[in-house]
Formats: structure tokens, C-alpha cells, sequence
């Protein structure tokens, strides 16, 4: 009497593993980053070639910060699809699967790559604005505020730290309350030659020059975060098709075009 063997495989279907492949993710994210990292580097490279401190010489402030912006959506969006595209050619096929649902999970792997990428971009950011705020750079720049303020008037170390922090308490439109407006005009009028007037116009001047800072800041925040937000999203539609062609170069053995010649062969 024979016995039988039954072999039991399990289907796809019956399959409880994860479709997404973090070391896939993981790979695209790394060439993300270091491929915008170089390109950043490049672009700055380019910038520092192309500006001048003397007056006349290289291009001017407003044409570098156009190309500065739109350098970062390019870095933004080639490095998400370069990304996007090695998450979908890395990650392993779907025997079994439909053609749309290997087209959606080779898409959400460079999805996935995308918003890693994003996360990782903005953790990294908020790190360098917190120790560029801590390193004094905000201290040094209300200091002359304070030195503008305070011209030839006699005044202390101290004094002079007292009215430095008056000034950094300006509201949002760069305007100082009641109370430090008065506070700052008769400790001006009271350690100078100036009347109370003068005085008041003093302080004025300066809160006219901190609203038109203030102004200006607010335009370029808003038209940074406008394009950063319209690039961001591009770049995970990017990221998205550009997986999607990873994965149907993978399923074909297509040779990246630096190897196709060594694959005719």
C-alpha cells in the first residue's frame, strides 16, 4: 500500500505578508537624499560663482533668489523620481497579481519614498532653524536694532540690553505695544540731547523700517510656502509614476541604458 504526498501551496491570495518592502523604500529614500544633496551642493556652488559682493558686479538679489527657488523645485522633484523609480525596480515581483495591482503597489513604494523623504527633510530643517536660532544669530541682529536706536545716546551695557530686549518684543507687523513705545522713548529722551519728540520720531523711523521687514518677510513666506507646497506635491506624482515605471522595467529585465550595450553583447 502506497502512501501520497499532498503538497500544499499557497496562493497569493491566501498570502498574509506585507506588499510594502521597506528596504526598497529605504534604498530610494538614501538616493533621494544624496542625490539632492549634490545637487544642492552643485547649486550652491553655482550661486556663490555667480554673485559678487561689490555693487555692479554679479547677478543682483532678486535674480538669485529666482533661481534659488527655482532650483529647489527642481532638486525637489528630479531627486523624488529618481527615488520613486529605484523603490519600484528594487522591490520583488507579484507573481500571480493583476497588472493594476502591480502597477499601484510599485506606485506606493515611490509614494512611500516621497513622504519618507518629506519627513526626513522637515525633521532636518526644523534641527538647523533651532540651532541657528540658538546660536545667536536672532541676539545679534536685535543688538543693532538696538545700536540704530540708541545712536548717540549715553547709554550702558546694561541699558542697552534693556532696550534690546524691548525691541525683540515687536508684534507680528513689526510694531512695538503702547507701553514699549513709551518705555523706549523716555529712556531715549531722558539719556540724550534729544527732545521727546525727536525721541518718538526716533522710534517711529525704526518701527516704520521693522514693518517694512516684517511686510517684506511675510511675501516671501508665503510665496516660498506656495512653491514649496505646489513642488511637494509634484514630486509625489512623480515619485508615483516614477515607481510604477520602475516596476514594469523590473517585470520586463529591461538594462538601464548605461548597460544595454553590455547586455546586447
Amino acid at each position: 500500500m502506497s502512501t501520497t504526498d499532498t503538497i500544499v501551496i499557497a496562493g497569493d491570495a491566501n498570502s498574509t505578508h506585507s506588499y510594502m518592502e521597506w528596504g526598497a523604500v529605504v534604498a530610494g529614500a538614501f538616493v533621494a537624499s544624496a542625490l539632492s544633496l549634490v545637487l544642492f551642493t552643485f547649486g550652491g556652488g553655482v550661486g556663490l560663482s555667480i554673485s559678487s559682493p561689490f555693487p555692479g558686479q554679479g547677478a543682483a538679489n532678486n535674480t538669485l533668489s529666482y533661481l534659488t527657488m527655482a532650483w529647489v523645485l527642481i532638486v525637489m522633484i528630479f531627486s523624488f523620481i529618481a527615488g520613486g523609480y529605484i523603490a519600484g525596480r528594487l522591490r520583488r515581483p507579484s507573481p500571480g497579481a493583476t497588472e493594476d495591482s502591480i502597477e499601484f503597489r510599485d506606485g506606493a513604494h515611490g509614494l512611500v519614498v516621497w513622504a519618507t523623504g518629506l519627513l526626513i527633510g522637515a525633521a532636518l530643517s526644523a534641527h538647523i532653524s533651532a540651532a541657528a536660532t540658538s546660536s545667536g544669530v536672532d541676539e545679534m541682529a536685535r543688538t543693532y536694532d538696538a545700536n540704530v536706536v540708541l545712536r548717540d545716546v549715553d547709554a550702558d551695557a546694561d541699558d542697552r540690553m534693556m532696550l534690546t530686549s524691548i525691541l525683540s518684543h515687536t508684534t507680528a507687523e513689526g510694531e512695538l505695544s503702547d507701553m514699549d513705545r513709551a518705555i523706549a522713548v523716555q529712556f531715549i529722551a531722558d539719556n540724550s540731547q534729544l527732545s521727546e519728540a525727536e525721541a518718538r520720531s526716533r522710534v517711529e523711523q525704526w518701527e516704520a523700517g521693522s514693518r517694512d521687514a516684517a511686510d517684506r518677510a511675510r511675501k516671501v513666506g508665503a510665496i516660498s510656502a506656495f512653491l514649496l507646497a505646489a513642488s511637494a506635491l509634484v514630486a509625489g506624482a512623480g515619485a508615483y509614476f516614477a515607481g510604477g515605471i520602475g516596476g514594469r522595467h523590473r517585470d520586463a529585465n529591461a538594462p538601464f541604458p548605461w548597460t544595454r550595450a553590455r547586455a546586447v553583447r
